[in-house]
């Protein structure tokens, strides 16, 4: 039994067009399909090649996805016979099953014909085929529904046979992966976190085919867009680090330290669900944020491999008040999961959040991954309660009678630190000091914080920067009985993420000396971990970590307190405080000299010096 498929007559009258499913549904992008069926060309003159023994199946991620968390086996309906090859192209070709592959092809077409009581679409036996042959005979470009049924029967068949490759062997966390098969031939892939696959090897050094005789386009064989029923998402937060902007993921092993009060950047990357191959029928996104707020206006959405395509207008956006005045994204009601529970209920939106129905998205770009960018304000963060933003995916599919929704999440998290000013005397630092002023700059900038919200904003200058005294607990401006007397001498610095941050004394305690007003810097890391002090000015000295969230910070009520290094004090402070007493000395070097001259000449008589 040859099974060459032959799909009508050519004008050469040898009647060699043929057809055969290759690559069935897969998406290689909108513009172009791989070869499914009704694969035809005429024939041509070169010689009939024979079945070469090994050969090679490619697949790929969707726009470069990673294949992490897919698991293949691989299956064989049948090989290739009467190859004519003219260089890269297939004329024609026919396939044909061994015993077990014919035995479980035969169990699939009933199984798909009886899931439909109309003979409607029906899976044909066609005379002169084996069922290898009719399922190869099976035309993608007209024959969808039959396509979906054979690959969800050639699932549930008892009859399958072993696999000819799979398992842990075949997984991998790159963006393609390649599969030897031990002949060329139509395939068939289960994948354990998507839609199984029909693909048809390249034959020889031949790997490109066409449709019919009347398809402009030749399709690539031997190669597979994997059709993820998934809708797997990667959400990071983009900040600047050492110059350059990165993507944070927010876990223990990539944190991120965000000053609250801060706006951040965001992306969201997911491929848009698979509408042709995979059966999705619905797309959507929520984003749920606790502490942040979404900035409105702020999201856009682009391709991935083409970032300057803006495809926003395509995502119908909800965020409750200004765009679409929702409060949810409504659903399908008659979409109807396996039991008989709502597939597509409606989905609200968070406060401080957004969604996106992607209906338009699924429609004009399925398979193709896409980058949502959007902007949010942290408002409340810490280390032991940071804020967080949630995104969750929806897709749902169908195998043409039931629903199934299939969801994803990723969340990032976003802490801010403190730390604690000390404030103590020099020459006792169990003496704890009321009163010091300070004020704290970031990035050259004076920094302002709301005392009601936390919220920390730049300041137009240091006169309207905010001041922090040591033991004003209620930030009244007034060390008094009102404040918490466990506060005595204390500062507390909250909500800072990653950075530099430079705390200066702005004015001394009452009895401490104004010559000796201390500066320090504070170096923040995105896990909070290693926070560092460094005393800059002329007394850095005066500056001492005690812990990781703890900085002492001394006053001196006179020079003797002054700190050393090596037994010698700082030369800059040292200049500092002399150069008055230098002045000094030198005026009255200067006066004594003048009154000496003016001696000299009351003493003078004619040509004979004063003696």
């Amino acid at each position: 039994m040859r099974n060459i498929i032959r799909i009508g007559a050519g004008t050469d009258r040898r009647n060699r067009f043929v057809a055969i499913a290759l690559g069935v549904a897969l998406a290689a992008g909108p513009a172009a399909m791989l070869p499914a069926a009704a694969l035809a060309a005429p024939a041509t003159d070169a010689a009939a090649a024979s079945t070469t023994a090994g050969a090679t199946i490619t697949l790929q991620g969707a726009d470069g996805a990673s294949l992490a968390g897919h698991t293949f086996n691989v299956y064989r309906i049948g090989t290739y016979t009467d190859q004519i090859l003219n260089g890269t192209q297939i004329s024609s070709l026919g396939v044909r099953g061994d015993t077990a592959s014919n035995a479980w092809a035969a169990d699939a077409i009933g199984i798909a014909n009886a899931y439909d009581p109309s003979t409607a679409d029906d899976i044909a036996k066609v005379y002169g085929y084996d069922d290898a042959g009719n399922i190869a005979n099976i035309k993608m470009d007209s024959q969808t529904r039959q396509l979906r049924n054979i690959s969800k029967a050639l699932g549930q068949s008892a009859k399958k046979p072993a696999p000819v490759a799979g398992g842990a062997n075949l997984m991998t966390t790159r963006s393609t992966l390649t599969i030897n098969v031990p002949a060329e031939g139509l395939y068939y892939i289960t994948d354990s976190a998507g839609n199984p696959i029909m693909i048809g090897t390249k034959s020889g050094n031949a790997n490109i085919m066409k449709n019919d005789a009347k398809d402009p386009q030749w399709r690539t064989l031997g190669v597979a867009v994997v059709k993820a029923k998934s809708v797997r998402v990667d959400k990071k937060v983009q900040v600047s680090r050492n110059g350059a902007t990165v993507g944070k993921d927010g876990t223990t092993n990539d944190p991120v330290g965000v000053t609250v009060g801060d706006t951040v950047t965001n992306t969201v990357e997911v491929t848009v669900p698979n509408k042709q191959a995979a059966g999705a029928v619905k797309f959507k996104l929520i984003d749920q944020p606790k502490g942040q707020t979404y900035v409105q206006g702020s999201l856009s959405v682009r391709l991935k491999n083409a970032p300057r395509t803006d495809i926003t207008a395509d995502a119908v956006i909800y965020d409750g008040t200004t765009q679409n005045n929702a409060k949810s994204i409504p659903g399908d009601p008659a979409l109807k999961t396996a039991d008989n529970r709502p597939a597509d209920p409606d989905l609200a939106i968070p406060a401080g959040g957004w969604g996106i129905d992607g209906r338009n998205l699924l429609d004009k770009y399925s398979n193709r991954t896409i980058v949502i960018t959007y902007r949010m304000t942290v408002d409340k963060a810490s280390i032991t309660d940071p804020a967080n933003n949630t995104v969750h995916t929806y897709g749902t599919f169908t195998d043409g009678v039931r629903f199934t929704t299939i969801t994803d999440q990723d969340k990032v998290d976003i802490k801010a630190y403190d730390f604690t000013l000390k404030k103590v005397d020099a020459g006792n630092v169990n003496t704890l000091l009321d009163g010091a002023r300070f004020q704290i700059q970031r990035n050259g900038k004076w920094m302002n914080l709301d005392w009601n919200t936390g919220k920390w904003s730049d300041a137009a200058d240091q006169d309207s920067a905010s001041v922090f005294i040591t033991g004003d607990s209620n930030h009244d401006g007034t060390v008094d009985n009102r404040d918490d007397a466990r506060q005595r001498g204390l500062i507390a610095f909250k909500g800072l993420g990653y950075g530099t941050y430079t705390v200066t004394e702005t004015r001394e305690p009452a009895g401490y000396a104004s010559y000796a007003k201390p500066t320090f810097t504070v170096t923040i890391d995105d896990a909070g971990t290693s926070i560092q002090y460094r005393g800059t000015g002329t007394v850095p000295n005066l500056t001492s970590r005690l812990d990781n969230n703890t900085v002492q910070v001394k006053n001196v009520a006179n020079l003797t307190q002054l700190p050393q290094t090596g037994g010698v004090l700082a030369f800059a402070f040292w200049l500092a405080c002399a150069m008055p007493l230098l002045a000094t000395g030198g005026m009255m070097a200067v006066r004594g000299a003048r009154n000496r001259r003016d001696a000299l000449m009351l003493t003078h008589d004619g040509d004979t010096p004063a003696v």
